[in-house]
């Protein structure tokens, strides 16, 4: 009992100091996900694109787009930006793609664009390949704007969530073309305008208040 009474007070301690970090101290993977619908369920991934930040800086040498090997493109060329020549030629099975991205965010935070979406398909993936369990801190950009727009109580119209849009109100540029590394570049620039606009010195704990959690990602 007194051991396990020494474990908490030792996590809650490494919690507490980690809760006290300003952000640029943290190592960031920023994800983007390119799927072949919005139904985790019976949709699938076409495609995984990121990049890392790390000392407060875009990596680009980290930046990485991986097509798998069981993407099903058909009619959809003009959306995902793929052929099925990609798929035949630049292929990788999604259960190595999942344990590199598992190696990636052991001492990383994820952050995406909408996680929602992002997740479910993260986690019907990894129950589909029955991979070890695994649990990563996350921030989630659209939610970050969403609630500052709350706090701000400026009103947003409808779509005004979507990337672009949400870059648009920092001056950032719109890219041109929309697969999953390009995307992946464009939210971590928003992520890094985000941070800009509360403050440098602002803490991870800060921003996963504005719009961020914890995620399991299991068999079950």
């Amino acid at each position: 009992m007194a051991f396990n009474v020494l474990q908490a007070l030792t996590a809650w301690n490494v919690s507490r100091q980690a809760a006290k970090r300003v952000w640029s101290q943290w190592d960031y993977l920023v994800l983007d996900i390119e799927t072949s619908g919005l139904d985790s369920k019976q949709d699938h991934i076409v495609s995984f694109g990121w990049v890392c930040i790390h000392n407060g800086v875009i990596d680009l040498d980290s930046a990485r787009h991986i097509v798998l090997d069981s993407a099903e493109i058909g009619d959809n060329v003009g959306i995902h930006m793929i052929t099925d020549a990609d798929v035949r030629q630049q292929g990788k099975k999604q259960e190595s793609v999942l344990r590199y991205l598992r190696q990636l965010l052991r001492e990383r935070v994820l952050v995406m664009h909408h996680a929602p979406l992002e997740l479910s398909f993260l986690k019907q993936a990894w129950q589909n390949e029955t991979l070890p369990a695994f649990s990563a801190s996350w921030l989630d950009t659209l939610a970050i704007e969403r609630t500052k727009a709350n706090r701000s109580q400026q009103p947003i119209q409808d779509g005004g969530f979507r990337l672009g849009a949400c870059r648009e109100r920092y001056g950032l540029p719109e890219y041109q073309g929309h697969d999953a590394l390009t995307d992946a570049l464009a939210t971590a620039e928003l992520l890094l305008a985000q941070i800009a606009y509360q403050g440098r010195d602002c803490r991870l704990q800060d921003l996963k208040q504005l719009g961020g959690g914890r995620v399991r990602f299991a068999t079950r």
